[in-house]
């Protein structure tokens, strides 16, 4: 026994006893006794804690779990799971679907892999879009057009319109220094300053949870440390979370720089940091990438990441120009190419860059779904010529794919295996077979989830079929403090999925990425199936989820 500031606390073994003797006026659950709308029986129930699949049914009425045990239990409708795992649904931590959803709310290419939950708002989030910011390509395009100013109204919007799946949002740092400074690289004044933590302070009160940034990104690359570290702790008040993709490393610079940034943000502001993507893109040797996290951690620093099971990522073409000739919209950036000084000194910057395996997406048939060379012998122009002449044809938009080689494909999987590693699929939720102005998507956004239970589970075997829905499930919903999902208990919301551990896989290809998983039987929202044996039933039971500064009502 242990007293310390007049308080007593139990040592392990007298704890150990106090919590067992506690345990004996604990009774176990008991089945309802009226009936239930749905009962999921005979299933290999996995849990989403990490412990090992038992054998249950599983009781729903209305949106909630009442019961999950062996006793029998009348319903309305029952679904025999024999032979099936029974599992929570799972949790993108990194999704880019306010396009997709406000495009067509099923939410397809997602829930037929199991996903009941988008997060979303990495570099971007939906609101606010004031002042001098304009819509980006990842957030509106036509068809879509945007009859909101702040994230609140999107939330508004999309309730109103209906949606199939659940829906959270982090407040993007880029979006609010772009709503009030523009894109600019420059030091903000004291007064937008403070405007930007008034608009962090209003995301966070419309139901954000925590801060974005993306490093790479204009105007988020703007930010310095110090900034994002005052800029965290408006979001730390709240109770919200810091989410980052990590700053790019420089030639010359430190290898491990972007993650000492993260790991300084979350000490200065004292907040709970979650890196984006830690695939192939950690920066740095994953080695050392683990060692740092895992030693942060045994420091006291709460940091987490989230990965994708796929060698290679998705992202606007601009990305491929220096960071200077990023700078502003895109009527400023195509500017810039077609100045012959500035188009010069770009594509000097951009002589030993080896394009080779960048696929094109892009509306225009012409690109979409074409490796850059190809392109390139086209037009009769180098690489780097031909990636200018596509962004100033575009006017400053247009996508990149990177293809496989393999070579990745180890560092993957080395991250992936990490207790802190959540799985986000940085996609977006699509129908197939509909073009959009994204042009061709990454397969990711139509098998991410499926892809780790298949690939890395059944034939991998890199880690177990509970600890790959742990990380799809109850890791992601504490990171976000959300209480009642992400777990198979009873009082918890009726997110379920239902699946073949045999036969589901993911569908999806670099050459054909619009193709849904397969091996996903049912999948319940808030307790209605949204897929049902196999097949979307196309119903919109999705709710917005909202972080801990919620105040409801406000504007």
């Amino acid at each position: 026994m242990i007293t310390t500031r007049g308080k007593t606390y139990l040592g392990g073994a007298a704890a150990a006893l106090f919590l067992l003797a506690g345990a004996a006026h604990v009774e176990a659950q008991s089945p309802p006794a009226a009936q239930v709308d749905l009962l999921i029986k005979n299933g290999h129930v996995v849990d989403g804690t990490g412990g090992p699949w038992f054998q249950a049914n599983v009781a729903i009425t209305g949106d909630k779990i009442v019961y999950v045990g062996r006793a029998p239990v009348a319903a309305k409708r029952v679904i025999d799971a024999s032979g099936k795992v029974v599992s929570p649904g799972f949790i993108d931590m990194h999704s880019h679907s306010e396009f997709g959803l406000s495009l067509d709310g099923r939410a397809l290419s997602k829930i037929t892999q199991g996903v009941t939950t988008e997060v979303m708002g990495e570099h971007l989030s939906a609101g606010p879009v004031l002042g001098p910011a304009v819509d980006d390509p990842m957030m509106v395009t036509p068809p879509v057009k945007r009859s909101w100013t702040t994230l609140g109204g999107f939330f508004s919007y999309l309730t109103k319109k209906g949606i199939g799946i659940n829906v959270a949002s982090y407040i993007g740092a880029g979006q609010v220094r772009a709503s009030a400074m523009g894109y600019e690289n420059r030091q903000p004044t004291a007064a937008e300053m403070d405007r930007i933590k008034q608009l962090i302070r209003q995301g966070m009160e419309e139901g954000a949870f925590g801060l974005s940034n993306g490093m790479s990104y204009v105007p988020n690359m703007f930010f310095d440390t110090a900034q994002l570290i005052d800029l965290c702790k408006v979001a730390a008040s709240y109770g919200g979370i810091f989410t980052i993709h990590i700053r790019n490393v420089s030639p010359g610079d430190p290898r491990d720089k972007g993650l000492k940034e993260a790991i300084e943000i979350a000490k200065g502001a004292h907040i709970p940091v979650e890196i984006f993507h830690l695939g192939a893109s950690a920066g740095m040797d994953p080695d050392d990438f683990i060692r740092d996290v895992q030693q942060a951690r045994a420091d006291g620093v709460d940091i987490t990441g989230n990965s994708y099971p796929y060698e290679t990522g998705w992202t606007y073409l601009t990305q491929s120009l220096p960071a200077w000739a990023q700078e502003g919209d895109g009527a400023a950036i195509v500017a810039r190419l077609q100045n012959p000084d500035s188009r010069a000194r770009i594509l000097t910057e951009m002589k030993d860059r080896n394009f080779a395996g960048l696929k094109v997406a892009s509306v225009n048939p012409d690109f979409d779904g074409k490796l850059l060379p190809q392109v390139a012998a086209e037009m009769h122009v180098s690489p780097p010529e031909a990636l200018l002449n596509i962004l100033v044809k575009q006017k400053g938009e247009g996508f990149q794919i990177g293809l496989p080689t393999g070579a990745r494909a180890k560092i993957v999987a080395q991250m992936l295996n990490n207790p802190w590693m959540d799985i986000g699929s940085d996609g977006i939720a699509l129908p197939a077979g509909v073009r959009t102005s994204f042009g061709s998507p990454h397969p990711r956004s139509f098998g991410s989830n499926t892809r780790l239970l298949s690939e890395y589970v059944r034939e991998q075997h890199v880690f177990s079929v509970e600890e790959a829905i742990r990380k799809m499930t109850s890791l992601p919903a504490d990171r976000l403090g959300l209480a009642d999902r992400g777990i198979l208990r009873q009082g918890m919301k009726a997110d379920v999925v239902v699946f073949d551990p045999a036969t589901v896989r993911d569908m999806a290809t670099y050459d054909k990425p619009d193709q849904y998983s397969q091996g996903i039987a049912w999948v319940l929202v808030n307790g209605k199936p949204v897929v049902a044996d196999g097949k979307p039933t196309n119903a919109l039971p999705g709710r917005v989820l909202r972080g801990p500064g919620y105040k409801p009502g406000t504007p």
